[in-house]
């Protein structure tokens, strides 16, 4: 499997991973850069828990592959001002 090195400002922080490329977006925010407010809930975008805005545009992060994902700004529900931790 193929694997690619992608960076992406997440909640104001440059992150940088290397991922598989059939990885998701919501696993490379979990698993690889430790941003767990985006949930994993249904993995077929019915449900929302895994929602964040990307590059101003809210997506579902299930439902995007996470070299779909390099070079963006993610805000996660925990990043927005003045949500709770």
């Amino acid at each position: 499997m193929s694997e690619h090195e992608i960076t992406a400002t997440v909640d104001g922080e440059t992150e940088t991973a290397t991922v598989e490329a059939r990885r998701l977006l919501v696993h490379a925010l979990r698993e690889e850069w430790g941003h767990t407010a985006p949930a994993v809930g249904c993995e077929s975008g019915k449900c929302g828990a895994c929602t964040v805005e990307l590059d101003g545009e809210v997506v579902k992060s299930c439902c995007l592959l996470a070299v779909q994902a390099d070079g963006a700004e993610i805000t996660t529900v925990a990043g927005i001002d003045g949500a709770p931790a």
